[in-house]
């Protein structure tokens, strides 16, 4: 149960990340350079967060922050390599 809500917010938090950079229905500017690598960061400190929550016994709030760095880094990889 926790993997598909892990995943779950995962997909939606890169679905609003490309609607906010990618899809120029916001705004017609592109993202700034460098905004993958600050993306890909924040999905490493939300990464470690949901490491930290599980082990230091609060697993109730590890899928939140491991969804959200699915996300994250999964947004920042496409990003980076292109697609």
């Amino acid at each position: 149960m926790e993997l598909v809500r892990s995943l779950a917010i995962g997909l939606v938090i890169a679905a609003v990340l490309w609607l906010a950079f990618d899809s120029q229905l916001l705004t017609p500017d592109p993202p700034p350079s460098g905004t993958a690598y600050a993306v890909a960061a924040l999905g490493l400190v939300f990464g470690i967060g949901g490491w930290v929550m599980h082990a230091g016994g609060q697993p109730e709030r590890a899928p939140l922050l491991l969804g959200m760095a699915l996300g994250l880094i999964g947004y920042a990889a496409t990003r980076l390599l292109g697609f």
